[in-house]
């Protein structure tokens, strides 16, 4: 699922998505999003901390983006949520994660 969001007074046309959905504390998965300024800097957080960043292109996208769920989520309850997010600017779009084992 995913959830759209702005920081900005008009709503944004931002979108964000993680593949997959799901996964364990340590493990890699992949963002991609639309809707971001053309070549902006795009900065990836996960429960509000900083796990990445990449460029968009000159479309405002970026595919297939490696991240990784901090280790420090290990002992987080299978089944719990966090918010992923996507910032350049004032444009932000988030997603949610679900933690398994």
């Amino acid at each position: 699922m995913t959830v759209f969001s702005s920081t900005s007074a008009a709503p944004s046309a931002a979108r964000l998505t993680a593949q997959p959905l799901a996964g364990h504390a340590g493990g890699d998965f992949r963002l991609s999003g639309e809707g971001y300024p053309a070549h902006g800097r795009v900065l990836f957080t996960f429960h509000g901390g900083q796990i990445g960043e990449t460029t968009a292109d000159a479309a405002g996208r970026f595919a297939g983006v490696p991240v990784r769920v901090p280790d420090s989520f290990g002992d987080s309850a299978p089944g719990t949520q966090f918010t992923i997010g996507a910032t350049s600017g004032p444009i932000y779009a988030e997603t949610t994660f679900v933690i398994t084992r």
